[in-house]
């Protein structure tokens, strides 16, 4: 049995600090994206006999690499610590105790892992683990760090004891879906998901957009309403795909709108967030563009201008109307980085097309909080473009992924192979947009990045490789 120890500190009580890993999400939050992917929280969180399961990444592949792990949790050994072993894994045992002590100033967090692999006698793996567990505690630090920032600049209801809004959000199973909920969840908000499926949580209701299913009572319910759905545009632009990309936002959007104006006005919510997308402004652009260009054009364009329109009509009703003009969202989790990562390990990566063209990215962390920034300030209306400031042509993007992965980037992909992958309308308007978005609004309703250049974003989704 091989035992590692890491200790920390954050500036929480430790009551809170406890709570806040007792918060749905809070493993989703804490978990750096390369070094493990959350399948399923356990529920309720922490609570002996409830299991979490993930997929943990092997060691020095940059979180592209993964392998299902289960953990199920226990008492800890004091008042604010709990414990999770293994269930199922690719170790033989797992023992992880997590304890908070109060200490000048905060908390002490101490984590025990007590591990052993199957066969013994591998010094050199045991090695390469505790390399690997120290960069993650080190990640997980520094994450939790960060969203207790967020949190103290927002006033959260966990650090004030105030109440918390009603947050319904639907689209909550994709990639920042899942995020915003985490973000909102451990905060001390409330939050409802609107899922398709039979719910099976207390906080999920369900419903139907393609068949235009869904109770009044829950938006009713809502302060805030979210809408992150939509099918993935990644794919060819074929007419079929065209109108299931089309109709899978309209259409569930419209769904909301009309439910929220039917409702009396002392119960309309608050606000109404609707994710769009930097398509808006076409697929080429001389010149930065803010909120204010005019809507450019293209079939991804053509969608976003409808969809913006729709989510728009909640206004009539007095309900404030947000739409998030989404970048490409760069994350081990899912999208570009997901898919180009592994090419450049292979040392089969480049730019993709001329590499000239603009690249409007922005990391997960960032758009998540995005979302919540356009719930929690009033003074955020219309169309919010969600992407880093720091802006990059693709054969920069390529220079600085293959330099982080330390592997060349000389293989560039032509513009006829993306053709092949996307088709021509595809390839235009996805793989070889050129999209110089700025963030004009976010900067101006004092919004804070957490990963504002392409090197800050790639240290936290990729590590180090340890």
């Amino acid at each position: 049995m091989t035992k590692f120890e890491w200790t920390s500190e954050v500036p929480l009580s430790a009551e809170t600090t406890y709570l806040w890993h007792a918060q749905p999400g809070a493993l989703t939050r804490l978990s750096p994206h390369w070094a493990q992917e959350i399948v399923e929280e356990s529920y309720p969180p922490i609570s002996p006999g409830s299991v979490a399961q993930v997929r943990t990444s092997v060691p020095g592949s940059y979180g592209l690499v993964r392998r299902p792990f289960s953990s199920v949790h226990s008492e800890g050994p004091s008042r604010f610590s709990f414990v999770d072993e293994l269930k199922k894994g690719p170790l033989s045992q797992w023992k992880h105790t997590h304890e908070f002590t109060s200490v000048a100033g905060g908390t002490k967090i101490d984590d025990q892992v007590e591990f052993s692999m199957a066969p013994q006698g591998f010094d050199a793996i045991d090695r390469t683990l505790i390399r690997n567990l120290e960069a993650t505690f080190a990640a997980r630090h520094r994450r939790m760090l960060m969203d207790i920032s967020f949190m103290e600049s927002t006033n959260a209801p966990l650090l004030t004891r105030k109440k918390g809004k009603r947050i319904l959000i639907a689209g909550s199973s994709g990639m920042i879906g899942r995020q915003v909920a985490a973000l909102f969840s451990t905060a001390g908000h409330f939050v409802r998901l609107l899922v398709r499926r039979t719910p099976t949580l207390p906080y999920e209701v369900h419903w139907n957009p393609d068949l235009g299913i869904i109770n009044p009572r829950d938006l009713a319910w809502a302060d805030a309403v979210v809408h992150l759905g939509g099918k993935s545009i990644a794919t060819r632009f074929t007419k079929s795909a065209k109108q299931e990309i089309r109709s899978s936002r309209i259409d569930s959007t419209r769904l909301l709108v009309e439910t929220m104006l039917s409702l009396p006005e002392a119960k309309r919510p608050e606000v109404f967030v609707c994710a769009s997308a930097v398509g808006y402004y076409g697929s080429d652009s001389d010149e930065p563009v803010d909120e204010s260009a005019p809507a450019g054009q293209g079939f991804l364009a053509e969608v976003c201008q409808e969809w913006e329109s729709e989510a728009a009509r909640v206004e009539e009703a007095g309900v404030r109307w947000v739409s998030i003009r989404t970048g490409v969202v760069l994350s081990t989790l899912g999208g570009l980085l997901k898919i180009q990562a592994p090419l450049y390990l292979a040392g089969a990566g480049g730019k993709l097309g001329s590499g000239e063209q603009a690249l409007a990215w922005i990391s997960l962390d960032d758009v998540a909080r995005a979302y919540v920034h356009a719930v929690l300030y009033d003074y955020v209306r219309g169309p919010v473009n969600a992407v880093a400031p720091d802006l990059v042509t693709q054969a920069e993007f390529a220079e600085a992924l293959a330099a982080h992965l330390h592997r060349p980037a000389r293989v560039p992909t032509p513009g006829f192979v993306t053709e092949l992958v996307l088709g021509r309308d595809g390839a235009k308007e996805l793989a070889l947009a050129d999209q110089k978005v700025v963030p004009e609004r976010l900067q101006e309703t004092g919004y804070q990045f957490a990963q504002p250049t392409l090197a800050d974003c790639l240290e936290e989704e990729l590590g180090t490789g340890a």
